[in-house]
């Protein structure tokens, strides 16, 4: 909870007009007794009080002690900011209270104002639920601004210990078992945020995201945020009934995996093929079929974007003669289903004997990836068993 200060500037005047000579500003501080205020903001002696023309500062006190004598000021208009500590990078135990008022000094008199004293910072404050908990050995917390980072250890969590940062945008890093997780939030003064991290099963088709929920009615922000397991994991078979004749994909509706979006053009699913051997792992049953050249079949709306490492795409396939599958038969990944970026693999040639190939350079960390096999050929070629998953 966000503590207040009242910081009071306390005297009377009897004149308002403004001369050329000086005043004097009588400061006394007092705490509000009715909110609460973190042991390290109470010591009001340690406090510091500036006063600014124009940008500049003209008077420093500090530390305030327990009787400030009054401030000689030039008749002129200035702001004055108490404050209890200065904070120019995130810090454990280290809520900063501060404000400031306009003020006019008039020549012979003395000046009263109030300054309410809040907390500048934000604080943060890591939880683990007991899923996560009962899921890894391993884990810590850091939280990124540009000024600084913390890392929250396992002792401080279950100690509670509230770190401090500047207002504006910060990254929560989760790291579990050497697996990573960023999210970002933005920090508001006078609020402690209460970072709940609970664990997520693995991704399969880009349903996975982190929440974060925020009441703006109170002063304690309650944040959660969702850790991915890091791990990809999409296959598809075409299908275990086998299909009695070609369909085309685009009509087709017995796929394997139906939390992804497939399409296609001149492409089918078949299930009567003539050619020869098998690899390791093979399904059997229906494969996919491109029976002429300008065809293509895409699959989109696999998430891996939690990636938490390499990713390798593999699949089986044949042709009814040899074909090149840099030139001819060609995979590309696309992040936004428009802009497609074309895969290399090393094993460039196959024919009319089944066999796996795979592709493990150029796969991006997206939310929404399309996969695309395009046949540039005449060749009729055959694709089963298509993966994508985490090294």
């Amino acid at each position: 909870m966000c503590g207040v200060l009242m910081v009071v500037l306390c005297a009377c005047s009897d004149v308002e007009h403004l001369e050329i000579g000086e005043g004097t500003l009588r400061v006394h501080v007092q705490v509000d007794p009715q909110v609460f205020i973190a042991v390290k903001s109470t010591d009001i002696a340690s406090y510091s009080l500036e006063v600014s023309q124009e940008g500049t500062v003209v008077k420093k006190v500090s530390p305030i002690g327990d009787n400030m004598d009054p401030i000689s000021l030039k008749a002129g208009s200035y702001v004055v900011r108490a404050y209890s500590q200065d904070f120019t990078a995130p810090a454990f135990d280290t809520p900063v209270y501060e404000g400031s008022v306009p003020v006019t000094i008039a020549t012979g008199n003395e000046t009263a104002v109030a300054i309410t004293c809040a907390q500048s910072n934000a604080g943060v404050q890591i939880q683990f639920t007991d899923t996560f908990l009962a899921n890894h050995e391993s884990y810590f917390v850091t939280v990124s601004q540009i000024e600084g980072t913390l890392t929250f250890t396992v002792d401080d969590v279950v100690s509670g210990r509230i770190g401090y940062f500047l207002p504006g945008e910060a990254v929560i890093t989760v790291t579990a078992d050497g697996v990573e997780y960023e999210e970002e939030v933005e920090l508001e003064a006078c609020r402690v945020y209460n970072v709940s991290v609970d664990d997520a099963p693995p991704v399969v088709s880009g349903d996975l995201k982190a929440d974060i929920t925020i009441d703006t009615d109170v002063l304690t922000e309650e944040v959660a945020v969702i850790f991915p397991s890091g791990v990809v994991d999409y296959s598809e078979t075409m299908g275990g009934i086998m299909v009695s004749s070609q369909t085309v994909v685009a009509g087709y509706t017995g796929w394997a995996n139906k939390q992804v979006v497939y399409s296609g053009l001149n492409s089918y699913i078949a299930a009567e093929s003539n050619f020869s051997d098998t690899y390791s792992g093979a399904s059997g049953g229906n494969y996919l079929l491109f029976r002429q050249a300008e065809s293509w079949f895409s699959v989109s709306g696999i998430n891996t974007s939690t990636a938490a490492t390499d990713m390798i795409l593999t699949f089986g396939c044949c042709a009814e003669s040899v074909c090149d599958l840099n030139t001819s038969l060609m995979v590309s990944v696309s992040q936004n289903g428009t802009d497609f970026t074309q895969l290399l693999t090393t094993d460039q040639q196959i024919n009319s004997r089944w066999k796996s190939v795979s592709f493990s350079e150029g796969i991006p960390r997206a939310e929404n990836l399309t996969i695309r096999i395009e046949n540039r050929t005449s060749i009729r070629c055959m694709i089963d068993d298509l993966s994508l998953k985490t090294l």
